[in-house]
């Protein structure tokens, strides 16, 4: 029998799939060379904070090619991965929940997004815990290589991550239990 972390079976209706069953992933952009250009804000590594939240301060304006764009904009619920540069005590990997409007950003060749294929099979907030408890687990270190100090996600090992997919409902409930958890240490934590 084979056995899913510490049980033996998953409860009814959940399964496993992995992140290439569940997202398309789209590689980011850089800086257009050729015309018409269009000035976008780009997601970029130093973009993500520490607690895997988007930090919009210092958001990078540049010109990228309007049909580059077209195809490669952030949408709403979109999960944006840095795919390169990292260091020894934080390897790439990180991954962070855009919960913005679509259309307005697009995000750098350093990261790249994971866009839900089924919005009626999974949440990408339930996805982003997924893989931020896996991050946090250190399963991350097992994906990448490294060369002359840049970290690099190993992507065919990071899309064929197993994620145990439960429905909807139970979705739901998972990430209300997680952010109780998380506005309950918040308030602990603003109290010292």
């Amino acid at each position: 029998m084979e056995r899913i972390g510490h049980y033996a079976q998953l409860p009814d209706g959940w399964c496993v799939v992995t992140l290439k069953d569940l997202c398309e992933n789209i590689n980011g952009l850089w800086k257009g060379k050729k015309e018409p250009f269009v000035n976008v804000g780009v997601i970029r590594n130093a973009n993500f904070t520490k607690d895997f939240k988007l930090d919009y301060s210092n958001i990078e304006y540049i010109d990228v090619e309007q049909r580059t764009f077209a195809k490669r904009h952030l949408e709403n619920g979109d999960l944006i991965v840095e795919k390169s540069g990292g260091s020894d005590n934080n390897p790439v990997g990180r991954t962070i929940l855009y919960e913005g409007k679509s259309g307005v950003f697009s995000f750098s060749n350093f990261t790249m997004v994971l866009r839900m294929r089924y919005n009626d099979t999974i949440l990408s907030k339930y996805l982003y815990y997924c893989i931020l408890a896996k991050y946090q687990t250190g399963a991350m270190r097992l994906m990448q290589t490294q060369t002359t100090g840049l970290h690099n996600l190993i992507l065919d090992k990071f899309l064929l991550m197993s994620i145990c997919l439960p429905p909807l409902y139970e979705q739901r409930r998972i990430i209300d239990q997680i952010e109780t958890i998380f506005t309950t240490l918040n308030l602990i934590m603003e109290s010292l």
